[in-house]
């Protein structure tokens, strides 16, 4: 009897510990925008939301802490937010995609995912 509760409790473990938690807030680009950063399982996955908190709310994207992370940079009006990720044992982080974004277009569109 024991044993048909262990599958649900298991179930009721994973499914608990999907649940997004808010982790901290980190200021990029000289104080000018906000990245918020969720934990989004257990397994070290977290997501990434840019925002400056009045206009516009990005959603970045999700990562494996450990091996991947998002790099931010800002040149006067325009927002550089690459992915990088270790795909070798060294360790050394590559780019594996690089977007850019216009922080007027982004704030004019009162955007929040």
């Amino acid at each position: 009897m024991k044993n048909c509760y262990f599958p649900v409790i298991f179930l009721w473990i994973l499914l608990a510990g999907c649940v997004k938690q808010y982790k901290r807030t980190i200021r990029v680009c000289d104080n000018k925008l906000y990245l918020e950063i969720f934990n989004v399982n257990p397994a070290g996955i977290d997501s990434h939301y840019l925002t400056d908190s009045l206009n516009f709310r990005l959603y970045v994207g999700k990562f494996d802490n450990e091996h991947e992370n998002f790099h931010y940079a800002c040149e006067g009006d325009s927002l550089f937010i690459e992915r990088i990720a270790s795909i070798d044992t060294t360790g050394k982080m590559t780019v594996m995609e690089t977007r850019v974004y216009n922080l007027i277009d982004l704030k004019k569109k009162r955007k929040f995912e």
